[in-house]
């Protein structure tokens, strides 16, 4: 649907959106360029913590809060006007990622007056290029992102916050995108509608479901993700030299990004309304 054709708040909370996935893609190429390339890594004055670890986890919640973000903002896409409370969520979405980046941004822009480029630097005006790029989008964004939560704000009826408690959680959010998936293509849509069915079947059901046992999922997830990290590592560097040190490897592996993961989820998990809650959130 057009700008235009939109409620004013809805459109308003959506640009705010959208300048933040322009921040999200700006500060993946920044830390994607300046940490994956084995050939400009050793020239960023970040490649080190704390500086590095700032940005290791700000790159385990971004993609996944920008992610959700974007489902939220697609599966109304049809309607003039968002309901409130998903405005609200999308406004959360917006912030949490922003904050992960602006940290990052900033702990690289401390780095850069301590420590400095190093000489030689072939690549340090393209580093400085993504760092500038980043800070000025993320900064775009936050401005953005403030009107949209001043504007959504307003828009209630009544002086206190929206309650989240009983509204579509993230599963529910993903099951009617899926299910919003375009009807004149048959074989999609029925796979979609039947993927729909199966993931709120999954999640009512499963003892591993985000709903039942929310903790458990997170870190059975971000365990799955620690080895895929630890399998990313052995293909870069090359196979550990026993079998004992490579179990080692994806242990620790596992258990970092499990706890990034437990961490962030307790941070911002009952914030951004992932799984149903008794409580108001």
């Amino acid at each position: 649907m057009r700008r235009g054709r939109r409620e004013p708040v809805t459109g308003t909370v959506l640009d705010a959106a959208n300048a933040t996935f322009v921040a999200v893609i700006c500060f993946g190429l920044l830390t994607g360029i300046s940490t994956q390339l084995q050939t400009v890594g050793p020239q960023a004055p970040w490649d080190v913590d704390p500086y590095d670890a700032v940005a290791s986890f700000a790159t385990m919640i971004v993609p996944i809060v920008a992610a959700l973000t974007g489902v939220r903002y697609l599966r109304w896409r049809h309607e003039v006007a968002y309901p409130s409370f998903a405005l609200v969520e999308i406004v959360r979405g917006c912030a949490v990622a922003l904050f992960a980046v602006a940290a990052t941004d900033t702990a690289y822009l401390v780095a850069v007056l301590r420590r400095g480029f190093p000489t030689p630097a072939p690549f340090r005006p393209e580093l400085a290029g993504l760092l500038g790029l980043s800070v000025v989008t993320v900064a775009l964004a936050a401005w953005r992102s403030a009107g949209a939560w001043s504007s959504q704000r307003r828009s209630r009826r009544g002086p206190d916050d929206i309650t989240l408690s009983g509204q579509p959680d993230a599963v529910d959010d993903v099951a009617e995108l899926l299910r919003s998936a375009p009807a004149n293509l048959a074989p999609l849509h029925g796979l979609c509608v039947r993927a729909a069915d199966l993931l709120v079947a999954w999640a009512g059901s499963s003892a591993l479901s985000p709903r039942r046992h929310p903790w458990l999922f997170v870190a059975a997830v971000s365990f799955g993700a620690g080895v895929a990290a630890a399998a990313s590592e052995f293909v870069h560097e090359g196979l550990p030299p026993s079998v004992g040190v490579g179990i080692l490897v994806v242990a620790l592996f596992g258990g970092i990004v499990t706890t990034g993961g437990l961490l962030g989820y307790a941070l911002v998990g009952r914030y951004l309304h992932l799984v149903h809650s008794p409580r108001r959130a």
